[in-house]
């Protein structure tokens, strides 16, 4: 082989070999061009570092994507201003964000809502553009806990505890809690009311009064000193000079006793405000009444009045109005009546005619009245009419609590032993509770069409002694 030969076999293997090196080249430079041709500033870099993953991953919302992510009880939603006021959990601070139509709105199962769907006192996971304080997506948080409508609850100010049942949970000064929409402090809260309680983990953050309380204050108490007044589901307190009893709003029966004496009188009970009962129009009336002088022939025949033996030896006093008279003696015809006691210092002749005598008794007084059959007398608690006909709430019930291990009887039927539910019977009934070694307790209960669940919690049952 001559060198001329050499040189051209030789061209032929090293050109394939530098084109790929100059490919190679070619691609290197393309590499590093796209490198260094965006540079990224400080500022991007920052916001980056603090996107959430799912911003980071590319998800946005036709509203814009979200650099922070809190937990929140709304306390408060201007649709006019399209603002949503929320308290923040981990900062316990206020924060006010706007929102459009394109804000990302869902319930508690990923469903999409819209903001007045959203309840004052809900507790919800927020994404929002914290320069902008633009809301970008809001949830009712699936990670809370709640109770609704609990009337079982109590709170320890000192410990800072709520107990609900068996349950305990703290909460911290900044708790919200309203009313009406209204924020109040703990120490409007009274155990009267009803509740809706929601909380993360072991603490308590929200409280919505679902029903509140008022106060009734009993002024012209004279004529019941040292007697006891009931209202509602409230348990008997003595009456003292003007009183005041903190009660669940509603209407309810007062109930005031002095001896053997009892009224009852229905009031309403405003949330938050004082309601005033005088009890001077609730005393009992001074009755008139008349010395009534019996002329009874022949001499000792027993006289009954109103079934009770008296001795008519002296003038006997008795009440204007009808009193039942009877007569007898032993050989003699009885003689039964009425008396109508009209006027002062009436004088009454009765002579009773031998049994075999044809004659009839005597009697001076003319206006007699027949006896009748049967008194009829207004209903006192624990006797309804069984044939009114309720509204049934099927979608809902009655929780009978407490007291507990007693018989229940819902106008006189059988319910079973508490604690019990059953069917919601909308309407004003008579609830009555029957233990073996306690004193029987009835209430008048009003159960409104409210759409809710009822929960009854009554006072425990007095031992007999």
């Amino acid at each position: 082989m001559d060198n001329q030969e050499f040189k051209r076999r030789n061209k032929l293997y090293t050109r394939p070999i530098m084109s790929l090196l100059m490919g190679l080249m070619f691609l290197s430079i393309v590499f590093l061009s796209m490198m260094f041709s965006s540079p990224k500033t400080p500022k991007q870099s920052q916001k980056a570092r603090n996107t959430p993953n799912i911003a980071l991953e590319g998800q946005s919302y036709s509203y814009g994507n979200y650099d922070s992510e809190i937990l929140a009880v709304v306390i408060g939603i201007d649709e006019l201003k399209q603002e949503v006021t929320m308290f923040n959990v981990n900062t316990k601070e206020a924060l006010t964000l706007t929102y459009n139509g394109a804000s990302d709105i869902r319930d508690r199962y990923d469903q999409i809502i819209t903001i007045n769907q959203i309840t004052i006192g809900s507790m919800v996971d927020v994404g929002y553009q914290m320069d902008t304080d633009k809301l970008i997506k809001m949830q009712l948080s699936t990670k809370v806990w709640e109770y609704i409508e609990v009337s079982n609850f109590s709170i320890d100010r000192s410990l800072r505890i709520i107990k609900i049942g068996t349950k305990v949970y703290q909460y911290f000064d900044d708790i919200i809690i309203l009313d009406s929409e209204n924020l109040i402090s703990i120490d409007d809260v009274k155990e009267q009311d009803v509740l809706t309680i929601r909380g993360l983990d072991e603490t308590a953050w929200s409280v919505i009064v679902n029903k509140g309380h008022g106060s009734v204050k009993l002024v012209d108490t004279e004529g019941f000193q040292g007697g006891n007044v009931t209202v509602g589901y409230e348990a008997m307190q003595q009456i003292t000079e003007n009183m005041e009893i903190t009660v669940r709003e509603g209407n309810f029966n007062l109930t005031v006793e002095n001896g053997e004496y009892s009224v009852t009188k229905n009031i309403d009970i405003i949330r938050n405000e004082e309601t005033l009962v005088s009890l001077k129009d609730l005393e009992p009336k001074l009755e008139e009444t008349s010395k009534i002088i019996f002329n009874i022939s022949p001499f000792g025949a027993d006289l009954f009045i109103d079934g009770k033996l008296t001795s008519y030896a002296n003038p006997i006093e008795l009440t204007f109005g009808n009193h039942d008279i009877m007569v007898s003696l032993g050989g003699y015809t009885t003689y039964k009546g009425n008396l109508n006691v009209r006027e002062e210092n009436q004088v009454v002749n009765v002579t009773l005619p031998e049994a075999s005598s044809k004659k009839e008794e005597d009697f001076t007084e003319s206006s007699q009245e027949t006896i009748p059959d049967r008194i009829e007398l207004e209903n006192d608690v624990g006797e309804m009419d069984n044939n009114e006909v309720y509204t049934i709430d099927e979608d809902h019930f009655i929780y009978v609590q407490n007291p507990v291990e007693a018989s229940v009887y819902l106008n006189g039927e059988y319910m079973g032993t508490s604690p019990i539910d059953f069917e919601k019977m909308i309407g004003t009934h008579v609830i009555t509770f029957i233990k073996d070694g306690f004193e029987v307790k009835s209430y008048t209960i009003e159960v409104e069409d409210d759409g809710l669940n009822t929960y009854l919690n009554m006072p425990d049952l007095v031992p007999l002694e």
